[in-house]
């Protein structure tokens, strides 16, 4: 079987050890493609990592723009936002452009999980995740949506947000642990579902991503591991790697009741379609 990792972070130190000898091992053991998530200080090691490995892509993020101390209710903050977005998206097309590598922009991020959901916050956060998807929308690139106790109120901004459809969506929402008829709803509005290794732990959050995988149909879905974070059953105290991703569509098969090889192709065709991956 081959496998399409949608979404890592091989940058991360917890590779330092052995990284160019697990990506190698884990393309020799089926995993096809991966697409690795960087932000602006992990962009530079990214680039070579995809430039060295013709199986690596990235997906890229940048924070120029992104300034939580700024009063977002003051006009003169709000244009002098504006004006970094306009500079950010220069900058990114520009390297988009320079690298073939580069096929989706994020995580665009809404998280309530370390800060009090109260309506300033909510409104703080709603506009950075609108920004978020402009420079996206503005770069040309398919988005990573990150939310985190946030349900429905990245759901409320991505609803009333206009982004163009890449082939196969207009982006996939990262490590979806939302409520199985949200999925449905994002479905229809134009994203893909992705899916992680958490489907097969048996916490409130795992027993809510077997319900969505339930409902989701496999054209909608892509898998992804967040390495090295959410490994699966039974290895989850260990580091996480796209080696794990056969446990994921092990387990999507049994709760679809299909093979794992119809999981894993056409997961692999929805990622690749979505990515631009030919």
């Amino acid at each position: 079987m081959k496998y399409f990792d949608a979404h890592s972070h091989y940058t991360d130190r917890k590779f330092s050890r052995d990284r160019h000898e697990l990506i190698q091992q884990i393309h020799s053991e089926g995993v096809e493609y991966i697409v690795d998530c960087v932000g602006e200080k992990d962009r530079k090691y990214g680039l070579q990592l995809a430039n060295k490995y013709d199986f690596v892509y990235l997906c890229i993020s940048d924070d120029h723009y992104y300034k939580s101390d700024l009063d977002i209710t003051d006009e003169a903050n709000v244009t002098h936002i504006e004006k970094l977005v306009d500079e950010t998206v220069v900058k990114l097309k520009k390297l988009r452009d320079e690298n073939k590598k580069i096929v989706a922009y994020g995580e665009c991020w809404m998280d309530f999980r370390r800060t009090e959901k109260t309506p300033a916050e909510v409104r703080k956060a709603s506009f950075w995740l609108s920004k978020d998807l402009e420079v996206a929308r503005k770069v040309g690139l398919p988005v990573c949506i990150h939310s985190g106790n946030a349900d429905q109120e990245s759901f409320d901004v991505i609803k009333n947000t206009e982004m163009p459809d890449y082939g196969n969506g207009k982006g996939m929402m990262h490590c979806y642990l939302g409520p199985p008829q949200m999925a449905l709803d994002y479905i229809e509005m134009g994203y893909l579902i992705s899916v992680t290794g958490l489907v097969t732990h048996r916490s409130p959050r795992g027993k809510n991503l077997v319900e969505v995988v339930k409902r989701v149909p496999l054209k909608s879905m892509v898998i992804e591991t967040d390495c090295p974070y959410l490994t699966p059953e039974p290895f989850r105290d260990r580091r996480n790697d796209s080696g794990f991703l056969r446990l994921t569509v092990e387990e999507i098969a049994k709760i679809k009741n299909v093979t794992p090889e119809e999981v894993a192709e056409i997961t692999t065709a929805n990622a690749k379609a979505l990515y631009g991956i030919s």
